[in-house]
């Protein structure tokens, strides 16, 4: 059964990827079919529940890192397409350019979102990376460099793109995500196996 809390934030979550932060509680209050009073019980203020929806929805960005024993490259394949279709779907770019719109209002909750969400992101993805590099997978580097580059790979002109509305090239998903992978690859491979 949907609490009336969860009903509060599946309304404010829809309106604040429709509208922005222009959505108004009465309209957050309407479209969860509850009363005035049931949506103060439940959170002080619109700033209260935005911050929630908000960290809501990048935590949903989180992807997983399933290692896939003795294949470093189709763990970080398996792990790209996940990341990338939840960072490039209309939810995803509707969540983005919300929050930075919304950044000079809220800076502690943009610090927040970012520690949670790309920011662990980051530290799973560098910690995957650095025991690549101790097993001698990949060459040794900076692991939160190497993260950080494949994570703007993985989405960078695109989401610029779907931001602001540009056409994008049709191509395959799969390529996409297996060309990225195996350049980040080949960018880090052992000089020893360069030299082969």
């Amino acid at each position: 059964m949907v609490t009336n809390r969860e009903r509060l934030l599946l309304a404010a979550r829809a309106l604040f990827l429709e509208q922005g932060y222009d959505a108004s509680v009465d309209a957050i209050i309407c479209r969860a079919g509850v009363a005035r009073q049931t949506f103060y019980n439940h959170f002080k203020s619109k700033e209260n529940i935005f911050a929630e929806v908000v960290l809501g929805c990048f935590l949903d960005v989180l992807a997983p890192l399933n290692e896939h024993p003795n294949d470093l490259r189709q763990s970080l394949v398996s792990f790209a397409g996940i990341y990338r279709e939840r960072v490039l779907n209309p939810e995803g770019i509707a969540a983005y350019r919300i929050l930075a719109s919304q950044a000079p209002r809220f800076p502690e909750l943009v610090r927040e979102v970012y520690a949670l969400g790309a920011g662990q992101m980051i530290e799973r993805l560098a910690g995957f990376l650095r025991k690549a590099m101790e097993q001698r997978h990949i060459r040794n580097a900076d692991p939160v460099f190497a993260a950080e580059l494949l994570m703007a790979m993985l989405v960078g002109q695109e989401r610029s793109q779907l931001l602001f509305t540009v056409q994008r090239q049709p191509e395959g998903e799969a390529l996409k995500i297996a060309t990225v992978v195996d350049g980040f690859l080949r960018m880090f491979v052992c000089e020893q196996r360069i030299n082969q």
